[in-house]
């Protein structure tokens, strides 16, 4: 089991303005139009907060399903990539959604070398009342990454070896998605939510073509009817254990992320950068968890982190919340990325202080504020 952090979730947090160190100014400096800034908890006064174990037990029930219940699941493994689709359809339906399969082809050949097939992102919408033509987009992939030489390697894929169970990466992420589409089930919005469930995140497909998030990203932003307000993109956000960390990229500390694993991290492009500040500072005034928000230019090709990436080159706003995998977990695209390595508990924090993010960007005439008490118990 990974050390919770129970510091995290019951000390006593001092308010602060969000406030940028001198490793942002380095990292602009550095990095041409790089930004980094710290969040720190800043409760509301008079913030009523709902707890309880419910959020925290659901969390668990869908990363534990996926990984133990399913596990790998990827085009090389698809009677499992299959019954995670469907499970991820009976779960929506069972909060009372309606579900779209869009069509994603895998073509023959290299590199990806497990074609032709067919596999499919899983769509949920909630209609909007006043402002339906406007969409917020929700989205997590689904599939576990194959196995591969090694944790790093990203177009050798092995159909032979053992691939990751993928709890962290990224059951976390999906367990994220379905959360938050039951909390909103049954909570007016002003503009209508996607939820959506993608497949082919995982290298070899990731900014590739058979992508499923950029097959989706293209038809949304190929509809001159609607206007895509922004995308989220839960991604890896599990791990908050305090213990020390092994593949931790040298001098990230001077990118603005602390050694310590003690926060949330919303990254993005540089063009998403007043979208993603909207979002934290809404997260700020609900999150009992310290945020740290960042930004590349965006042709840094490397810098694309998950399905935000697809938006990205449909000059769609987007990010991805995440707890900075690769440069925290020791676990990250191995066989050991299994359930009872996450801290539920900080995990379930997060995803509370996601409702009130995606409650006001789904309510501008409102704001957070048009959240009605219970929804989330």
């Amino acid at each position: 089991m990974a050390n919770p952090l129970h510091s995290l979730v019951s000390r006593r947090h001092h308010p602060r303005v969000s406030r940028r160190r001198w490793s942002a100014r380095l990292l602009e400096d550095l990095f041409g139009g790089a930004y980094a800034e710290v969040y720190e908890p800043d409760l509301a006064p008079g913030h009523v907060r709902l707890r309880g174990k419910k959020l925290a037990e659901e969390i668990r029930r869908t990363v534990t399903h996926l990984a133990k219940g399913i596990g790998e699941r990827n085009c090389y493994h698809p009677e499992q990539l299959e019954a995670a689709a469907q499970w991820i359809e009976a779960e929506f339906h069972r909060m009372g959604y309606a579900t779209r399969r869009q069509p994603v082809f895998v073509p023959a050949g290299k590199p990806f070398d497990c074609g032709p097939q067919t596999v499919w992102n899983i769509e949920a919408v909630k209609k909007g009342t006043s402002r339906a033509e406007e969409i917020v987009v929700l989205g997590a992939h689904y599939d576990s990454r194959v196995g591969m030489p090694g944790w790093h390697d990203s177009y050798s894929p092995l159909k032979d070896k053992l691939g990751t169970p993928g709890a962290n990466d990224n059951g976390s992420g999906i367990a994220t998605l379905l959360a938050l589409a039951r909390m909103l089930h049954d909570q007016p919005t002003e503009r209508t939510l996607h939820f959506v469930a993608f497949v082919n995140e995982e290298p070899p497909f990731f900014q590739s073509e058979a992508m499923g998030s950029l097959v989706y990203a293209r038809e949304l932003a190929a509809d001159p009817r609607r206007k895509i307000i922004g995308m989220l993109c839960p991604e890896t956000l599990g791990n908050y254990t305090l213990g020390p960390q092994n593949k931790r990229v040298p001098f990230s500390t001077l990118l603005g992320l602390s050694r310590a694993a003690d926060y949330v991290c919303f990254l993005s492009d540089s063009r998403s950068r007043p979208f993603v500040r909207e979002c934290a500072a809404v997260f700020q005034k609900h999150s009992r968890v310290t945020l740290r928000r960042m930004a590349f230019p965006q042709p840094v090709r490397r810098i694309g982190w998950s399905d935000d990436w697809a938006f990205w080159q449909q000059g769609i706003p987007a990010f991805s919340i995440t707890d900075t995998a690769f440069l925290r977990s020791n676990d990250y695209h191995e066989l050991s990325d299994t359930p009872e390595k996450l801290d539920y508990a900080t995990m379930s924090e997060v995803v509370w202080a996601l409702h009130y993010v995606l409650t006001a960007l789904a309510n501008p005439s409102t704001g957070e504020e048009n959240y009605s008490a219970g929804v989330a118990r």
